[in-house]
C-alpha cells in the first residue's frame, strides 16, 4: 500500500510486508542492493506493525548474508526526521563490522516508524525486521502496479482479461546469466480478474514444472502444479509451487483458476502469493502457433553421436558436443542413420549423447490431437538426471508418427538427445 497524503513520509510511504526479513528468519540469502529502493517505507509482519532491530543481529539471520541493524534507537516523536547508522554484522561474529549508508527515520503517530531505506552497498546484506517488536494488526493492501490493458466484452473470461505482458517473466530471465536478480515481487501486486499472458505482444504461459530459483525476475519462481485445461474442462483449479534453490517445491502458494480458451491460448485468475515465500513471481514462458505446419517445415538433424548410448569421451574433445553454440532456427525432425528417432522421456546418464550434459525430455510426448505443446527439458549432471531445467521447447506430433521439436540454445554446454523412435514408421519414406 502506498499512502500519499501531504509529503510527511509518516502519511507518504509504501508498505513493505515482508516476513522473510525478521530476525528468527534464515536460510535464503537475498541482497538489497539488488533492490530498486526508492522513498519511505513501512515495515510490516503479516499485516502487523514490525521495527528495525536496535541490537546485533547474527550473520545469515533475515534470510541475507550479513543482517543490517539500527545501531542508534528508534526518534520520538517530537524528534522529526532523525539519520541513523546502520550495522551489519560477520560470521566470525563482529556486530558492526560492516557501516553501510545511514538511513533516515520517522516516528509517526499511531506508535510506528517510517524508514527511507537506500542501497546499503555492500556485498550481500538485507534489512532486517525483529518480532520482539511486533504490535497492533493493521489494515494494508498492497499497491497495484499493473501495466497493461484490459479487454471486456462479456463475463467469460476467455473475453473478459487483463493483458500481463512483462518480458522479464520469461523462464529464460536467469539472474547467472544476467549476472543480478531483479527486485520484482508479486506480493506487492493488486491483482483484480482475469489475465492473459504474453511477451512481446506474443502468446505466452505459465510453466508445468519447476525452475530453479532466481528465475522470471524475482527470487521464487512460481509454477503451475498440474498441467493445463483442455477446452471442454472449463475453469479449473492449479496448485502454485515455489522453487528453493533444487527444491521444486520448497513453497507452496495460493492456488489459482485456469481456463483454456479458443484460439489456442491460457487465461489465470491470478491471486498474491503467500507472504512467506520470498520475492515470488508467477513465470511465463513462450507459447505461439507456427503460421506454417512445421509437420511439413522442418529441418532434419541426422548426427549419430546424439545417441542416447553414444559415450562423449569417446570420440569428442572434453566437455563432448555443446548445442549452446548452434544458432538454432525454426523446427527440427530427428533422425539416427536415416532412420526416425525422437527425445527420450526418461533420465540419460551423464556423459552419453556426445556431450558431457544430455539433454531429455521431461515428460511424453504430445497426441496428434493435441497440436503444439510445451515441454520442459531436463539437464543431466553428475548430481542427477534433473539437477537442472534447461529452456522449455514446444513439440508437435505429425501424422506419419514423428515429431517435429522447435530446438532453441540450452543455457548449458550440453546436447539434445536422440533415442529409439517406438512407432510403426521407421524412415523418412513412410511419413
Amino acid at each position: 500500500m502506498t499512502v500519499a497524503f501531504s509529503s510527511d513520509p509518516c502519511y507518504n510511504y509504501e508498505s513493505l510486508d515482508r516476513p522473510w526479513r525478521a530476525n528468527n528468519e534464515s536460510g535464503d540469502y537475498i541482497c538489497d542492493e539488488s533492490f530498486s529502493w526508492s522513498g519511505w517505507y513501512r515495515l510490516f509482519y503479516y499485516g502487523m506493525d514490525i521495527r528495525m532491530p536496535e541490537t546485533c543481529v547474527s550473520s545469515y539471520s533475515c534470510n541475507t548474508y550479513y543482517s543490517l541493524w539500527l545501531s542508534d534507537p528508534h526518534p520520538q516523536i517530537e524528534d522529526g526526521v532523525v539519520i541513523r547508522e546502520v550495522c551489519g554484522g560477520t560470521y566470525w561474529g563482529a556486530c558492526c563490522y560492516y557501516k553501510p549508508n545511514p538511513i533516515r527515520v520517522k516516528a509517526c503517530p499511531g506508535n510506528y516508524y517510517v524508514y527511507e531505506l537506500v542501497n546499503p552497498q555492500i556485498l550481500c546484506s538485507g534489512y532486517c525486521t525483529d518480532v520482539s517488536t511486533i504490535s497492533q494488526a493493521v489494515s494494508t493492501v498492497s499497491p497495484d502496479i499493473f501495466t497493461g490493458s484490459t479487454i471486456t466484452f462479456n463475463d467469460d473470461p476467455c473475453n473478459n482479461y487483463n493483458i500481463l505482458d512483462n518480458y522479464w517473466r520469461n523462464t529464460l530471465n536467469y539472474w547467472s546469466v544476467y549476472g543480478s536478480i531483479s527486485d520484482h515481487d508479486d506480493k506487492i501486486v493488486e491483482w483484480d480478474g482475469w489475465y492473459r499472458l504474453f511477451m512481446n505482444g506474443l502468446n505466452a504461459q505459465m510453466p508445468e514444472w519447476c525452475f530453479y530459483y532466481m528465475t522470471c525476475g524475482g527470487y521464487s519462481s512460481l509454477y503451475l502444479g498440474g498441467s493445463h485445461p483442455r477446452l471442454e474442462d472449463g475453469v479449473v483449479t492449479r496448485e502454485i509451487y515455489g522453487s528453493h534453490y533444487y527444491q521444486c517445491s520448497r513453497y507452496r502458494s495460493n492456488p489459482i483458476q485456469v481456463k483454456a480458451c479458443p484460439g489456442n491460448y491460457y487465461v489465470y485468475k491470478f491471486t498474491r502469493p503467500t507472504l512467506s515465500i520470498p520475492l515470488p513471481v508467477y513465470c511465463a514462458v513462450p507459447f505461439s502457433t507456427p503460421s506454417v505446419d512445421p509437420c511439413y517445415s522442418y529441418t532434419s538433424l541426422d548426427e549419430p553421436w546424439r545417441a542416447t548410448d553414444s559415450y562423449y569421451y569417446s570420440n569428442y574433445y572434453y566437455y563432448g558436443m555443446c548445442d549452446y553454440n548452434v544458432e538454432w532456427n525454426g523446427w527440427y525432425r530427428l533422425f539416427y542413420n536415416g532412420q526416425n528417432a525422437q527425445m527420450p522421456e526418461s533420465c540419460v546418464n551423464h556423459g552419453m549423447c556426445g556431450t558431457n550434459y544430455p539433454l531429455w525430455l521431461n515428460g511424453p510426448h504430445p497426441q496428434l490431437e493435441d497440436g503444439v505443446v510445451t515441454r520442459q527439458v531436463c539437464v543431466s549432471s553428475w548430481d542427477g538426471c534433473c539437477t537442472y531445467a534447461s529452456h522449455p521447447i514446444q513439440i508437435k506430433a505429425c501424422p506419419g508418427n514423428y515429431y517435429v521439436y522447435e530446438f532453441v540454445k540450452p543455457m548449458f554446454c550440453g546436447a539434445y538427445c536422440a533415442g529409439p523412435n517406438y512407432g510403426q514408421y521407421t524412415n523418412e519414406s513412410d511419413a
